[in-house]
């Protein structure tokens, strides 16, 4: 009895010790009352400097004799002071002192805080310091939806799903998922939001709302078959399906073009996405007739010459003969007759980035010509020195372009004049 007594005096005197002194963290290892040592430790903390906290209490926590509601408050003060030491650890320039300054800024100034958390991209810390501190409902969606892109971005999709099934907001899910998918991410990651919009969230959207991601989602699809170097190529066109098979004939991609369209029918039995089977067959009527009925010239008749006995076009009953196409002749001579005088074409002063040339379905005739329709055997194809869409006979020549991978780059006719002038 008496060595208990003693025992209770000395937890006593150190108790007081702990609490009086700037240094009492110390004194609270030999206390031997567990109970007595793990509440002086959560009344004392803000005292003291973050690894002493920290080491005090996981010593605490490490306790038997302990309650469990005792060891939760104390591992809730321990996850507190880790979100604490990971805040200073990811500022470039030390803001805060220590913690306790730390802790009433995220109080006093917590979009501060945040914006510091938000530039070092560590999104799994905001998370953690949201369950800390309120956040606006708005700024919790930002948050979310950079969070999201950024695992995404990553490929990481079981991590963007786990994400998702985190946030208990129905109404901030759908919104960062939307927001996500407005900001055309790459093609896997707009497969896999419009996915999850579509299984999770199809009562929610608008019909026309629906439409564009049921066609997202179809055109992720058929992108998703085409070999992975070229898919590239097509992708701003994925939001449009219908436009994606438009531009593989265009190309004459045949092969590519059946498993698109097979694809597409599978996608389309019960669904409404602003077309249909019958909109597919209708271009396929379309490209086919195109394919049977082209103008066809020997190259002479850029030179000016035409000779007519060469001049014929292929119809539906075979070809026609040059009397009956000499109209169509007298045309072109005209036409080319009118392009010599035309004014001068002066190119942009710096040649425009990919991005920045003349896209593919804006233009039906060459930019150069004016004459020559782009059809499925006259193909489009982009100056790389003013970027416009021009035919293959106005783009005969090659030369050096700034900022280009290749050594020569194909240019219009007008830009290879305008620099290569006697």
């Amino acid at each position: 009895q008496d060595v208990e007594e003693l025992v209770n005096v000395k937890d006593a005197v150190l108790s007081c010790a702990t609490a009086e002194d700037k240094d009492g963290w110390q004194y609270l290892f030999p206390v031997k009352n567990a109970v007595l040592r793990s509440r002086l430790a959560l009344r004392c903390l803000d005292k003291w400097p973050l690894d002493a906290c920290l080491e005090i209490l996981a010593y605490c926590i490490s306790d038997l004799g302990i309650t469990d509601e005792l060891k939760a408050s104390l591992q809730s003060r321990k996850e507190e002071l880790q979100v604490y030491q990971k805040i200073l650890s990811v500022q470039n320039e030390p803001l805060w002192n220590d913690w306790q300054d730390l802790k009433k800024a995220c109080t006093d100034d917590p979009q501060a805080v945040m914006n510091i958390i938000l530039k070092a991209k560590d999104y799994e810390l905001c998370e953690e310091w949201e369950h800390l501190y309120p956040v606006p409902r708005e700024d919790l969606i930002n948050l979310h939806r950079e969070h999201l892109l950024r695992l995404l971005e990553m490929g990481d999709m079981e991590k963007a799903l786990q994400l998702l099934q985190r946030i208990e907001d129905p109404g901030i899910c759908l919104a960062i998922s939307e927001q996500s998918l407005d900001k055309h991410p790459n093609l896997a990651a707009s497969h896999f939001l419009a996915d999850y919009l579509t299984a999770h969230f199809y009562a929610n959207l608008t019909t026309a709302r629906r439409n564009e991601i049921q066609a997202l989602y179809m055109g992720s699809k058929v992108l998703l078959t085409l070999p992975e170097l070229s898919r590239v190529n097509y992708f701003h066109l994925s939001s449009r399906p219908l436009l994606v098979l438009e531009q593989l004939l265009m190309n004459m991609k045949v092969d590519w073009v059946a498993v698109t369209v097979q694809t597409l029918h599978q996608l389309l039995a019960g669904q409404e996405v602003g077309f249909t089977v019958e909109d597919i067959d209708n271009l396929l009527s379309k490209y086919a007739e195109k394919a049977l009925n082209f103008p066809f010239a020997l190259k002479e008749k850029r030179s000016g010459e035409c000779p007519r006995e060469h001049c014929f076009s292929l119809g539906k009953e075979g070809p026609i003969s040059p009397r009956n196409n000499f109209t169509n002749c007298a045309t072109t001579d005209r036409s080319l007759q009118q392009n010599l005088f035309h004014q001068e074409f002066v190119p942009p002063e710096k040649p425009p980035p990919k991005q920045l040339w003349i896209p593919d379905d804006t233009e039906t005739i060459c930019m150069v010509c004016k004459t020559e329709r782009f059809t499925m055997f006259n193909r489009r194809h982009h100056c790389r020195r003013c970027g416009r869409l021009v035919c293959s006979s106005c783009s005969t020549k090659k030369m050096a372009v700034e900022a280009c991978r290749e050594n020569l780059s194909r240019v219009c006719d007008q830009c290879y004049g305008y620099y290569n002038r006697e």
